[in-house]
């Protein structure tokens, strides 16, 4: 769809009713809106000219992958810990466990792609102060910190989650938590037992909500949770995460999300990822290839000039959103 008027004041477009109907519809095809504001009066005309181009090549991301929130605990400082470099006392026996690991052992099982055994006690301190032990089959790494994972992508999370399994140490410790009355607080009396979290499984890749100037989608090769500030993909398959990575879908972003956020911070919500457009992964001649801009244009039937205007723009918009937060 080509601009009927497109200055720098001024940009007219007339979307037919049908495509501003299809573009509202969610996956089960119920009509929900659509970011026309964003998308037909910030969009360059590039990523028309694509859209024109592919037809029926592009997908959204909610037709190959779930985006899903990651664990909200309601209660950080009791669920989330850290193993300790050294064994305290036992808060439960009044003993040091000279038998318990501490920060380089259990890290070193993580990396190794083993689980603690799950009767091992593991020297931990949560974020209110409390030191003891926990049952390792009670401790999950969690990520917190997308930035973490970025610079350290083989590393293993900082932080454990809290997970109630059977065990004289991680009873004691649900104990300790309804003495200091976390199960009383709002958000976390609605559910029922009030420790039980969720979702427990894995994402196949992690999603941060908020980007600056980069964008980058990590598989989770190593299974770690996540937590509520970042977004998980499900079901779905790593040649998706790497188109994901490719500039067209980063730019189908772009011109959905909200701007003026501080620091010119695009702060995504799961229904525009799930608005997010990539090339169908099954157009791929080979789901194992290394996927590229240059891959996935020639596939949309983008010349080269065409795929140049696209990597233009996509670099425009962003310094656009962040400049303007500096202003």
């Amino acid at each position: 769809m080509r601009a009927l008027r497109n200055t720098e004041k001024a940009r007219i477009l007339a979307p037919t009713t049908a495509r501003l109907l299809k573009e509202g519809r969610d996956e089960k095809g119920q009509y929900t809106g659509g970011k026309w504001g964003g998308l037909y009066l910030r969009a360059p005309d590039i990523y028309f000219r694509v859209l024109e181009k592919a037809q029926d090549k592009l997908v959204r991301l909610s037709e190959v992958a779930e985006v899903r929130f990651g664990i909200k605990t309601g209660a950080n400082d009791f669920f989330y810990l850290e193993v300790l470099p050294y064994r305290p006392v036992c808060p439960l026996c009044g003993e040091v466990h000279q038998e318990a690991l501490t920060l380089e052992e259990e890290r070193a099982s993580w990396l190794r792609g083993e689980r603690p055994p799950e009767s091992t006690l593991v020297a931990v301190k949560n974020e209110a102060g409390w030191e003891g032990y926990l049952e390792a089959g009670s401790l999950r790494p969690i990520v917190k910190s997308y930035r973490e994972l970025v610079n350290h992508p083989d590393g293993v999370p900082s932080l454990r989650l809290f997970v109630y399994t059977e065990g004289e140490h991680a009873s004691n410790y649900l104990r300790h938590g309804e003495k200091i009355a976390i199960p009383q607080r709002s958000s976390v009396g609605a559910r029922s037992p009030w420790w039980k979290l969720s979702p427990l499984t894995p994402p196949c890749a992690i999603v941060p909500a908020g980007v600056d100037r980069e964008y980058l989608f990590l598989p989770n090769r190593r299974g770690f949770l996540i937590d509520k500030r970042l977004y998980g993909l499900y079901r779905t398959e790593p040649i998706v995460v790497r188109l994901m990575n490719t500039s067209f879908f980063k730019l189908s972003l772009e011109v959905l999300v909200r701007t003026g956020l501080g620091g010119g911070l695009a702060d995504f919500t799961v229904y525009e990822y799930k608005q997010g457009l990539l090339l169908n992964p099954r157009l791929l001649p080979d789901p194992d290839a290394e996927v590229t801009d240059k891959l996935v244009g020639d596939i949309l039937g983008l010349n080269n000039q065409e795929q140049q205007e696209l990597l233009f723009a996509l670099d425009e918009l962003i310094k656009e959103r962040v400049s303007r937060a500096n202003t």
